[in-house]
């Protein structure tokens, strides 16, 4: 097997790869690798099904890179160990969500396991939007998530104490 060799006359110019401040990697690394260790301890609780009472499903997530993913049927009321970022991602939360970016627009909801109602929204205190053809009439509400209607949820017994 021959390798060619690509120069200048060729007509090929060299790429390189952006340059990231090894600083800034190990930093990220060293976030990601706490994140890691508090969301892997294993918690016990319950599942919940909210949507079909009584029923089985079978849980699988995969979330951080080097660590295997979860899979398991689950039963509704049934007492489970499971790892936190699991628990965490059942009840909809995600702590590396509200972690990164900007702080005045960080959310940890990220409605994982749930879904969006949709609806007419009057804002309390604001004067609703004119009609399409910008005549006096009557106002037109905005569109958009009224709520959300949760589908499984993980209720954790590390605070609840033992149950009979």
């Amino acid at each position: 097997m021959t390798t060619k060799v690509f120069s200048k006359e060729d007509g090929v110019s060299a790429v390189t790869a952006p340059h990231v401040a090894k600083g800034i990697k190990e930093a990220a690394r060293q976030k990601l690798d706490e994140f890691i260790k508090e969301e892997t301890r294993m918690v016990k609780g319950i599942f919940q099904c909210f949507e079909s009472p009584g029923a089985s499903l079978e849980i699988y997530v995969k979330k951080y890179p080097g660590i295997a993913p979860f899979r398991k049927v689950m039963m509704d009321g049934f007492t489970y160990e499971v790892p936190l970022y699991v628990a965490r991602h059942l009840n909809g939360t995600d702590v590396t969500a509200g972690a990164l970016g900007d702080p005045a627009t960080r959310n940890p909801q990220i409605g994982t396991c749930s879904y969006p109602v949709h609806g007419f929204l009057w804002r309390p205190g604001e004067n609703a939007a004119p009609s399409r053809t910008g005549e006096l009439g009557a106002p037109v509400p905005l569109v958009g998530i009224t709520s959300r209607v949760k589908r499984f949820g993980f209720q954790s017994l590390e605070f609840a104490g033992e149950v009979a």
